[in-house]
């Protein structure tokens, strides 16, 4: 059977390969993956131009690439935009004026390269800009009923695409909660011909916690000053909507002696930007003790599991409408006793017995302080939400999720 022609863009934020993180990012390379296994797609993948992802794409032989680099010009444009608004004019707002004219650019490069080929299955990857690639050159006509939408979390802004959307073949999503609230945005009804489920995974390969050693994990524990302390792990981005604030307030009040809180993140990933919410954070931190929260900035994708291995829980306390989650994923493949929200999209991928799952109100601090002191002081009911997790997870592996992502191509086929 012939192989469909597929090109995936990705949105032009961080490359692919993902050398520089990102959830999204790291879930198309997971597809690149497996598609060296499995050689189900012709795959072509558009992304942002970047060293590090140009050598690391040499070991997916299987992938063609397209790497866009921004004009030199475009770059400076930026720089000076930037500079204005944070050294200027010192908007709270300045990293929206980072790399709009990069991103511009990065679109009408990918929608040239679109024009100029013709493939069976055009992915364009969470963000709703990139729907302009098919305002294009004609590339709507060109690609009527063959281009796809995959939507990972809230969109920012709809950047006037939403009729583009809607007339995509299918919208892919990583939860039935953040499909319908999509369609609702963009005035559609959630229905199985127009929207399909892709749950998000993580590489087993990687976050598996038979391949973290001893010797790493007292390692760890050694470089931070762990020993004889109980640890307390948060995994994800500083900023509004990820709970960290409502951790650090009920951390402060917890009554469990000898424990460590250890927050992993940044704004942005591997850059050094900072914001007053992180500000606000370390402020906190100072308040309870610098020696009892320690703030490891980002760590690198490939390097997170033993950290996960070195905690006694994870605490991952969403307060916004999550799409899905990845840090619970992690936290569950790593099998490690987990505390969360009910936010979102967060309940279709976790339950009640393989996570604390609390309300996002009013009481969210206190629920945050007691289930933590319960339950590193219970051991039996961590035990079985390791047991529960390993139920979960045997039926989430990337070959799962790849080959639902290629069932979704090839619905219809016959047709196309």
């Amino acid at each position: 059977m012939k192989k469909l022609r597929t090109v995936i863009v990705t949105n032009g934020a961080y490359p692919v390969p993902a050398v520089r993180g990102g959830g999204a990012e790291s879930l198309v390379e997971s597809l690149l993956q497996q598609n060296e296994i499995f050689q189900s797609l012709d795959l072509t993948l558009v992304s942002i131009a970047d060293a590090e992802a140009v050598k690391a794409s040499a070991g997916y032989p299987h992938t063609k690439f397209v790497f866009l680099e921004p004009s030199g010009i475009t770059k400076a444009a930026d720089r000076i935009m930037h500079y204005t608004a944070d050294d200027l004019l010192h908007r709270k707002d300045h990293l929206a004026f980072k790399t709009p004219l990069e991103r511009l650019d990065y679109i009408r490069r990918a929608a040239g390269y679109l024009a100029s080929q013709s493939f069976d299955r055009v992915i364009l990857e969470n963000q709703m800009a990139l729907l302009w690639t098919m305002k294009y050159r004609n590339n709507a006509e060109r690609y009527k009923d063959r281009y796809y939408l995959h939507i990972h979390n809230h969109p920012a802004r709809y950047a006037g695409n939403e009729q583009t959307a809607a007339k995509a073949r299918k919208i892919i999503c990583v939860s039935e909660f953040i499909g319908r609230s999509f369609a609702h945005n963009i005035g559609i009804s959630y229905t199985a011909d127009k929207f399909s489920v892709l749950k998000n995974t993580v590489d087993e390969t990687l976050f598996d916690p038979s391949k973290v050693s001893p010797e790493d994990i007292h390692a760890l524990r050694q470089k931070y000053g762990l020993q004889g302390k109980r640890l307390i792990l948060f995994v994800g981005r500083l900023i509004e909507g990820k709970g960290v604030r409502e951790l650090l307030q009920a951390y402060r009040n917890t009554e469990t002696p000898d424990t460590v809180l250890m927050i992993i993140g940044s704004l942005n990933y591997d850059s050094d930007e900072s914001s007053p919410y992180e500000e606000e954070l370390k402020k906190l931190r100072h308040e309870i003790g610098e020696e009892k929260v320690i703030l490891t900035g980002y760590v690198p994708h490939a390097q997170l599991p033993v950290y996960y291995a070195s905690a006694d829980l994870c605490v991952f306390p969403s307060t916004c409408e999550e799409a899905a989650g990845l840090t619970v994923l992690e936290a569950m493949f790593m099998n490690r006793p987990l505390i969360t929200t009910t936010m979102g999209g967060i309940p279709e991928y976790t339950n009640e017995d393989c996570a604390v799952l609390l309300q996002n109100d009013d009481t969210l601090v206190g629920a945050l302080q007691q289930s933590i002191d319960r339950l590193l002081n219970d051991s039996s009911a961590c035990e079985r939400q390791k047991t529960a997790q390993k139920q979960l997870v045997s039926t989430m592996r990337l070959s799962d999720y790849y080959q639902g992502f290629v069932g979704i191509l090839k619905e219809g086929e016959e047709n196309a």
